[in-house]
């Protein structure tokens, strides 16, 4: 068990950090994204800002998530991951998870893609986000990921990168298995 206190704001920080970092270079050695076209060096993964809330407003979908909360749960939960994923000057992707106050499984809470002006991104964002959500929840020594509250039209998308329906209903990915 991770211990509380002193430091570890500063250390979820960091694992943050590095998720984001490690996420950026399994993507720079990954054939598959290559293959797609995709110029690795004009993504950029990186905290949700409120540029990042702004441009995430310009969006034309239907489903708007709270996108705009987002700074007062980064306050209140320090284990939180945010990211906002950018191709060029593109906001095309955000997500917010969080492990909140359990050690064995981090949820998805929002995740919304946006890939109308670079389609070059298209189907990836979910995968880069699952990548990054992983990556962190295995620093804090989590067992599972799961989304919480998915959308139904998106399920099926989920069981594709790896996710399954428990014996509880919820949608996850065991860590244990990877």
């Amino acid at each position: 068990m991770r211990r509380k206190g002193k430091g570890t704001e500063l250390r979820n920080q960091i694992f943050k950090s590095d998720a984001r970092n490690l996420t950026y270079e399994a993507m720079s050695d990954d054939p598959d994204i290559r293959a797609a076209g995709i110029n690795v060096s004009a993504l950029r993964l990186d905290p949700i800002t409120v540029a990042a809330i702004n441009s995430c407003h310009l969006w034309e979908e239907i489903i708007q998530y709270p996108w705009e909360c987002i700074p007062d749960w980064k306050r209140k939960d320090a284990r939180g991951l945010d990211l906002a994923i950018w191709y060029e000057e593109e906001l095309c992707g955000l997500c917010y998870a969080t492990p909140r106050e359990s050690t064995i499984c981090i949820k998805i809470v929002l995740l919304q893609g946006h890939t109308k002006n670079t389609p070059a991104l298209r189907g990836w964002i979910a995968p880069i986000a699952l990548l990054a959500t992983e990556l962190y929840a295995r620093m804090l020594g989590c067992d599972e990921i799961e989304v919480q509250d998915p959308e139904p039209g998106a399920i099926s998308y989920y069981q594709k990168l790896g996710f399954i329906f428990d014996k509880t209903n919820r949608l996850v990915f065991s860590l244990d298995d990877q």
